[in-house]
């Protein structure tokens, strides 16, 4: 397997980054635009590995009624695939990798096959892979998910559910996670003539066409989380992000408010945002990710390299991602003397046995478990520990296939080559 070495050359940070389209909007483009019967355009859709590997489905394997749809690593297409194969005509085997093969699908599949959907597992009971046999789902139209596992899950019924021939009365049982990623979804509908209503806990949609309208896909604000970060642990900063928006579909967008605790400002611009450092003072002790949980790698690591005790909660749906995200952070903190222990909900940060900014450190290598969020969130730290070797740095490919390219922009040094640290 190969290796990054990332190198800090400065601790002033100055340049402009175009970050590459949402992944997150430009999946629900795909599926929506599939389900359109009206061609329409979706303009900066995402170069991630996730979207390219979707559109392809969508547009090769499925138009072609090719049987077998291999979704690699995407677990975004996975889910909303699971939905939009069940009412599309044919008989379909959706598979992944070995590790999307360990991640449940139970909570998607039985809401489904409640509508009327014909699904059964081809291996494990609640996991993939799936044979599905697509049909009119008409067994009923009123169903109910648990709203606090995977918005993804809401999220690909929502989007079937205008196609349906009674429409979805959807209840989401208890607390609503990721809520924003659902009214993301709503919203990109709405764009294309879906209407809906949301009172309490309930969502209903009546049966009704898609119509053709041009997408536009805003940079990925998860991304953006990378640079704030960059921002934080610089000693100076000015880094400009093109084309990012204040009134955002994406409810990673907040990371603005949250760094406002960690000295970083926001200032919006006409055509993006500009990031400054202007203080080194933290003023935040507990974060709620509920709502938010893709950015909490990010912060976690941010909380490290400033040597900040911190307690987090809303990180339940981190352990069903590509990896077991909160174990995986714990894992490589670990290396720099940071605990992260669980006390119900929430989990405490330490820093108090940290190694993190010592004068002399080797170079530790951190361990990505197939999961972009952890090279990308791992990598602003090198600005505290001047060096350090990532494991397999393709995987940033996932969502932001240029990341290395654009940390050199600003300064780094990285330096692909076969794994040599071993720790």
């Amino acid at each position: 397997m190969n290796s990054i070495l990332v190198k800090k050359t400065t601790d002033v940070l100055k340049g402009e980054i175009i970050l590459p389209g949402s992944k997150s909007e430009s999946n629900r483009a795909l599926i929506m635009q599939a389900l359109c019967k009206q061609p329409f355009e979706i303009k900066n859709l995402s170069v991630a590995d996730d979207t390219v590997t979707l559109e392809h489905l969508l547009k090769t394997n499925i138009a072609s009624n090719n049987t077998e749809i291999n979704v690699g690593p995407a677990g975004t297409a996975m889910r909303f695939l699971t939905a939009f194969l069940a009412v599309t005509p044919g008989e379909w085997l959706l598979t992944g990798t070995h590790r999307m093969l360990e991640r449940p699908i139970k909570l998607l599949v039985d809401a489904l096959r409640n509508l009327g959907a014909d699904i059964e597992y081809a291996g494990n009971e609640g996991f993939p892979p799936l044979k599905i046999k697509g049909k009119d789902l008409n067994l009923t139209n009123k169903i109910s998910i648990d709203g606090g596992v995977s918005s993804q899950y809401i999220s690909a019924l929502l989007m079937i559910a205008p196609t349906l021939p009674n429409g979805l009365d959807l209840t989401l049982d208890g607390v609503v996670a990721s809520r924003p990623y659902i009214e993301m979804t709503l919203a990109m509908m709405a764009e294309l003539g879906i209407e809906h209503t949301w009172n309490d806990n309930n969502i209903s949609i009546k049966p009704q066409a898609y119509k053709s309208n041009d997408l536009f896909i805003e940079p990925d604000w998860s991304g953006s989380s990378y640079w704030y970060s960059l921002t934080a642990l610089s000693k100076v900063a000015d880094i400009k992000l093109t084309g990012l928006k204040g009134h955002s579909l994406q409810g990673d967008s907040v990371i603005a408010n949250i760094m406002e605790n960690f000295g970083v400002k926001t200032d919006f611009l006409k055509d993006g945002i500009r990031l400054t450092k202007v203080s080194d003072k933290v003023t935040a002790d507990f974060i709620d990710f509920e709502h938010c949980p893709d950015i909490a790698q990010t912060i976690a690591v941010i909380c490290a390299g400033l040597n900040h005790n911190c307690t987090f909660t809303g990180l339940e749906s981190l352990k069903i991602k590509e990896t077991d995200r909160v174990a995986a952070l714990q894992n490589e903190l670990g290396k720099y003397g940071v605990t992260i222990t669980q006390e119900g909900l929430n989990y405490h940060i330490d820093c108090s046995g940290s190694s993190i900014n010592k004068t002399v450190q080797d170079t530790i290598l951190i361990n990505t478990y197939h999961d972009h969020r952890m090279a990308m969130a791992f990598a602003p730290l090198v600005l505290k520990v001047n060096s350090m070797e990532v494991e397999d740095p393709k995987v940033t490919g996932k969502s932001y296939p240029h990341f290395w390219e654009d940390l050199e922009k600003v300064g780094f040094e990285c330096t692909q080559s076969e794994l040599k640290t071993t720790n």
